[in-house]
Order: C-alpha cells, then structure tokens, then sequence
C-alpha cells in the first residue's frame, strides 16, 4: 500500500481533480464512540443480555447491526427486536452523542471549493445518516447520501458504494476515492474500482487494515485533505 504520509505531488499542472470523494459516517467524519455503545448496551440489556461495565464495544462501530449482535453471541432470536430497539435509541439519543472529528469540517470545505462532489457512503439508515449530517451542519458539503436499509438487515458496503456512485451520475471509480476507517469501507472501495484511504483516528482494530490494504493511509484531517486534493 502506498501511505498518504510522504507521497509527492506536481503542483497540480496538467492534473485533472478527482472525480468524487466517498465518506464514511462514522468513526470517519465523527466520533460516535457514546451514542453507538450507549445504544448497544441499551438495547441487548434490553433482552437480558447485558455487557458487562468494563466491556470495551468500540469494536461494533462500522459493521453491520446484525453482524455486531452475531459477534457479541446474542442468541438470534433476539435479533430483531434488539435491532429495532437500537435503532430507536440511536434515533432519540444517540445520534446527538457524537462529536465531529476536529479539522474535518476544513477538509469538506476545501474538495467543494475545489469543485469535487461528495457523497456519504454508511452503514446507518439513510434517514439516520441524513439527520446527522443536518445536526452536525455538514449537509451542504454533501450531493447525495447512500445508507444501509431502515430495517437494519445486513448491507455490504460494496453496495452502499455502489449506490453512491449511482447516486453521483456513474463517475469513473478511478476517479474516485473512498474514505474510511474500517476494512469494510476498504472492502467497498476495492470491489468496486476506487481509490481506497483509510484514516488512522477511527476504530480500526488491531492489524485490520495491513489485511484490508488500503492504497493510502493518513493520520490527520489536515493530511487527508492534502491528499485528496492531489489525487489521483
């Protein structure tokens, strides 16, 4: 893989931008850390299965619902009650828990200036996706939001990035990159033709990403928005 860290640019001449930019939600642009775990535990307690207090759950911010409660080893048939009850806590509180990731707000606003569309690319419910993007007043950096389905059923990000490609008018996914903090949005990228970056501030675990391969890695907003603005 090739790091964001060092790599060189021509200054720009002769150089066409990047046809869109793909971001994840969170992990990404925030950090959800309070408002997803707090819905989790909120909702598996919910059916008696509580986590204990010392339990470290960052693990469950990214994948899929379902996939989380499969991990955790909550026996199926509390699934979808636990999803629905998850989904309502995050819809009432949870998503007001986050905060946006200090310097990203810069780096949307310098790809718009640019003339570089945007697009969300998450695993949340697209209402939810949108009402955090409302909240955070990051929606105007935004042309189109692509989310996993509202009844939490289990949606690759290899299609989430597909729809938002779609959503964007089909640019050229050589063209495009997608950003990310887990091996999902890798995932997604790799399967479908884009410039996969993966951030270091979100929460990736241990060797994730050394097996996702990423082209690129960045440690700071400041960095990703560099990056990007050079690419491809």
């Amino acid at each position: 893989m090739e790091e964001g860290r060092g790599v060189g640019s021509d200054g720009g001449y002769g150089r066409r931008m990047l046809e869109a930019v793909l971001f994840d939600l969170d992990g990404t642009l925030t950090d959800p850390v309070e408002g997803i775990t707090g819905a989790f535990r909120h909702a598996v307690a919910s059916v008696g299965h509580p986590a204990d207090d010392d339990a470290d759950l960052t693990w469950i911010i990214g994948p899929a619902v379902r996939d989380n409660l499969s991990r955790y080893g909550l026996p199926e048939e509390h699934h979808d009650l636990v999803v629905k009850t998850f989904r309502a806590h995050m819809t009432e509180v949870g998503l007001f828990q986050a905060t946006v990731i200090a310097g990203i707000t810069a780096v949307l606003a310098s790809l718009r200036d640019a003339g570089v569309p945007l697009a969300l690319a998450t695993a949340k419910p697209t209402y939810q996706a949108e009402t955090s993007l409302d909240h955070f007043d990051l929606r105007q950096y935004f042309t189109a939001v692509a989310g996993g389905v509202a009844d939490g059923r289990p949606r690759s990000k290899s299609l989430i990035v597909g729809d938002a490609l779609a959503e964007l008018g089909d640019p050229d996914p050589a063209r495009v990159a997608m950003v990310g903090d887990r091996h999902h949005d890798i995932d997604g990228a790799h399967a479908n033709g884009c410039i996969a970056v993966a951030v270091t501030w979100g929460y990736a675990e241990a060797g994730e990403m050394d097996a996702a391969r990423p082209h690129h890695i960045v440690d700071t907003p400041a960095e990703l928005g560099a990056l990007l603005l050079r690419l491809p």
